[in-house]
């Protein structure tokens, strides 16, 4: 049974923010690239706690609590620890940051600037995954050739969680890079 009702990003326009919340449970690292300019809340989704998030913004029970992430699987995650505390208003914006943006809401971070390295911007997570990635292949490939064969199983890991990713929209190697120091 879903606890939840989907919503087009389209139904944001009509967001009254009185008695209504955006919780944006992406990572801190995904949050500061690229949200939403409306008001929302930001609140990651390791970190999320229903009853005191609610309190500490002065929304009561009723209020219609709207959930994003990049795709959705978080929004469901966050909307299913809603219900189990109590709150039945609860919608899961469909298809995530990518989809509002598509349909033109306001969008800001330093994503949406063209920013380079040069400026001194964090670097997304989804960069960091693929230089991590690209990095693992290549000094995989290179020690298989110089040293052993046995190497070759760094390339083949890093292809097979790739394909995982792809397939089920959970990356390994991203879980592990928003737990270095410099994401934090």
């Amino acid at each position: 049974m879903k606890n939840y009702q989907t919503v087009t990003p389209e139904k944001l326009r009509d967001f009254d923010s009185k008695n209504s919340v955006i919780i944006d449970v992406r990572s801190k690292v995904e949050h500061e690239g690229k949200r939403l300019r409306c008001s929302h809340i930001h609140a990651p989704l390791d970190q999320l706690d229903p009853q005191n998030l609610m309190q500490k913004h002065g929304l009561n029970e009723d209020a219609e609590i709207y959930f994003l992430c990049r795709s959705g699987g978080r929004a469901r995650q966050a909307a299913d620890r809603f219900f189990n505390a109590g709150f039945t208003n609860l919608k899961i914006i469909e298809g995530g940051l990518s989809a509002c943006e598509s349909c033109g809401e306001a969008v800001e971070g330093y994503e949406t600037n063209s920013c380079s390295v040069k400026k001194n911007c964090p670097i997304s997570l989804e960069r960091q995954v693929r230089i991590a990635a690209g990095a693992l292949t290549f000094f995989g490939t290179v020690c298989a050739i110089i040293f052993h064969p046995i190497f070759l199983t760094v390339p083949l890991f890093v292809g097979g969680g790739l394909v995982f990713a792809g397939v089920t929209d959970r990356c390994g190697m991203a879980l592990l890079l928003l737990r270095a120091p410099w994401n934090k």
